[in-house]
């Protein structure tokens, strides 16, 4: 099987499982393909300092490491972080910010895309 370039984005808030498992998912399908992960919209407080363990939700901190690990980008859209006040509450230091206008090509450049 070849290579493909994947995108998964997540523009589901982190207030459920939906989040969690969109990155097992992705840290999984990045041990064969090329795999970027983008947040947007209400997905963008997944990279906050949220707390899911009070909801009973698990941490997204593993996933992320072991996807930056893997070679697998992460991005987040600059325009739903600062719609939503988030500017100096992203705490990863794996996720790199970008545009719309370039979130909207790396979709066009993509194989597959999988939303949540």
């Amino acid at each position: 099987m070849s290579k493909k370039k994947v995108v998964v984005v997540i523009k589901s808030n982190p207030f459920g499982w939906k989040t969690f498992e969109a990155l097992r998912q992705a840290v999984g399908m990045a041990m064969d393909h090329d795999v970027t992960v983008v947040f947007l919209k209400d997905g963008v407080y997944t990279l906050t300092d949220w707390r899911p363990q009070l909801i009973g939700v698990p941490l997204s901190d593993k996933s992320i490491e072991a996807l930056s690990m893997l070679g697998g980008k992460i991005y987040a859209e600059k325009e739903s972080i600062s719609e939503r006040g988030l500017i100096k509450s992203i705490k990863y230091k794996e996720v790199q910010q970008k545009s719309k206008d370039e979130i909207c090509n790396l979709i066009k450049e993509a194989e597959v895309v999988i939303t949540w």
